[in-house]
């Protein structure tokens, strides 16, 4: 039953992703990218992907607003930046390998991603400048700067790349953080795509909660790192607690 529930939630998500991420496409052939439009329809698809997968997610904290930012978060899951996506528009920064996943991959490529191979300098230099050219054409960008995921109670070492940019160019950086109450639910190790899939989307729901914190502002790199670490730290924490406790309440 689970494999069967998973392989069809994959199959309507597919089906979304092609009606959301088409107009988008054939705006860009015909009269150029309107990448406004295609962060909208990615919006959109991520909206209803989620319900279609069985995703419940409890959001608190005050959404970004209108101007550019660096939006930084811990990292357990490929499913991070989808929920993340569902209520703000920002351009995502995911290892080069993300290009090749079903579904995901074409979807993120038609509707603005930067992708990195993190064990190239070059790429990690290119990744940066695309950044920067986002931020000034106006749009926000997403990054995780542990850059791997784990299930470890708190962050590891941040990479300073997205927050030396922040300082430079004088945007704020907002921390965000992700947990979810099953810890299967991340995707670590050796794990590969499909069976995680199957596992996690086979289940009838997936509860996730969502925190984001106000903006930080410092011309210092490692203040805006020690800052936005501290944050989504001690609220990696709280949430952790607040499932043991909701647990606890449903026994």
């Amino acid at each position: 039953m689970n494999k069967f529930r998973a392989t069809t939630r994959g199959i309507l998500v597919f089906i979304l992703m092609v009606t959301h991420v088409t107009p988008a496409v054939i705006k860009a052939l015909l009269g150029g990218k309107d990448m406004r439009l295609a962060l909208r329809m990615r919006r959109l698809w991520a909206r209803r992907s989620l319900s279609v997968l069985g995703v419940e997610i409890e959001r608190t904290g005050p959404l970004p607003g209108s101007e550019p930012c660096i939006i930084v978060g811990n990292h357990r899951s490929y499913l991070d930046p989808i929920v993340a996506l569902k209520e703000i528009e920002a351009y995502p920064v995911a290892k080069a390998e993300v290009g090749s996943w079903p579904v995901i991959g074409f979807a993120a490529k038609a509707t603005g991603i930067m992708y990195v191979k993190r064990d190239s300098k070059d790429s990690r230099a290119a990744t940066i400048d695309a950044m920067e050219e986002t931020l000034r054409d106006g749009h926000s960008v997403l990054v995780y700067p542990e850059g791997t995921t784990h299930i470890e109670p708190t962050t590891r070492r941040f990479k300073p790349g997205a927050f030396r940019l922040a300082a430079a160019i004088g945007v704020p950086v907002v921390p965000v953080v992700i947990e979810y109450e099953n810890e299967e639910d991340a995707w670590i190790g050796d794990d590969t795509f499909v069976p995680h899939f199957v596992r996690t989307f086979g289940r009838q729901k997936t509860f996730v909660k969502i925190r984001y914190g106000e903006p930080i502002f410092s011309d210092d790199s490692s203040v805006l790192i020690a800052q936005a670490k501290k944050w989504i730290d001690e609220n990696l924490v709280k949430i952790r607690s607040e499932f043991a406790v909701e647990e606890t309440s449903a026994v």
